[in-house]
């Protein structure tokens, strides 16, 4: 665990059995912080849970350049800096994993392994996970050339080479992102059948992106940072190096919705249905990367919570009882 998440971190516990809150967020990431906070500054009782990193992806962004407001930041420095304001803002913040929810009825319930809490109101904000290819490879070179989102950290090898994991819509959105951007790029994928169109295909193509299928990764190497990538020819077995100075993971997210699936409706893929932040379940809401929508960002997620906190506070005061 990041040494900041226990050095800024305060732990806020209430002795009092079975304290009912206003609501309880569900995840500290931007999306969690700002509902909590957008909470907390309407006079609710409020208390916010994350047993990992506090701001969620951004933490191990090394540098967020489109944010507005704070300009080119790293990542672990905009992520203390939105949990000194959850700090000063007076929420309940506790350093615990949440091990089961029980989300049906007016009383919800949030079990930890030091016992149970109890609120009116729940705000799923979760968030997801990178899904990994090989997680000792990418640890490695994490920050240092090895990145998860085009959009968040692409700016950063302008006029470089990149190369880009993955066969689906998001790889490729990635490339033609990228493609503007750097000097050149690669398409790795494990098959020549990819999960979008032809005409997909041939736009990224027509952008100068060179598509390698058949290739899986097999070794990241470099003295510091990224120079290179080695991949194994599917077919033949041959090993082929790039020299490149930046890899995107971009094989999909995997949404932390464990604990919830079975009660809110989710997509095949985990995540929860929600076009307005509300789920199928009174008094339960969800903000951030977890739920199903179009784009997820720092922006995104942050007005997120604080529409989710808004649509707390206003069935708090329809269901007063």
């Amino acid at each position: 665990m990041p040494f900041f998440v226990v050095k800024i971190a305060k732990l806020r516990y209430n002795c009092i059995m079975e304290k009912m809150y206003d609501c309880i967020v569900c995840g500290g990431g931007p999306a969690g912080i700002t509902a909590a906070i957008y909470l907390k500054r309407a006079g609710k009782t409020v208390a916010l849970f994350e047993s990992e990193m506090f701001g969620g992806q951004v933490a191990i962004t090394p540098r967020v350049e489109n944010y507005p407001g704070v300009g080119a930041v790293a990542g672990a420095e905009l992520a203390l800096s939105m949990l000194d304001d959850l700090n000063r803002s007076g929420a309940e913040v506790i350093n615990e994993r949440i091990v089961s929810l029980d989300l049906n009825g007016d009383k919800k319930i949030v079990k930890t392994q030091s016992g149970e809490f109890f609120a009116r109101t729940i705000i799923l904000a979760m968030g997801v996970r990178a899904r990994q290819i090989n997680a000792e490879l990418e640890k490695k070179f994490l920050g240092r050339g090895v990145s998860y989102c085009a959009t968040c950290d692409g700016a950063l090898f302008k006029g470089k080479s990149v190369a880009i994991i993955g066969g689906g819509k998001s790889a490729f959105a990635e490339a033609e992102y990228l493609s503007g951007l750097t000097k050149s790029v690669y398409l790795i994928h494990r098959t020549d059948k990819f999960r979008v169109g032809e005409s997909e295909v041939e736009s990224v193509m027509a952008r100068g992106v060179k598509i390698l299928p058949w290739r899986v990764l097999a070794d990241l190497a470099g003295e510091g940072r990224l120079e290179k990538v080695v991949l194994t020819d599917t077919q033949t077995g041959e090993k082929e190096t790039l020299s490149v100075d930046g890899l995107f993971i971009s094989v999909g997210r995997v949404p932390n919705s464990e604990l919830v699936v079975g009660q809110v409706k989710t997509d095949e893929y985990g995540f929860i249905e929600s076009a307005d932040l509300t789920t199928n379940i009174p008094g339960v809401f969800v903000a951030g990367d977890l739920r199903t929508k179009n784009l997820r960002q720092i922006v995104t997620a942050t007005a997120d919570g604080a529409e989710a906190a808004t649509l707390a506070i206003k069935y708090l005061a329809q269901n007063k009882n």
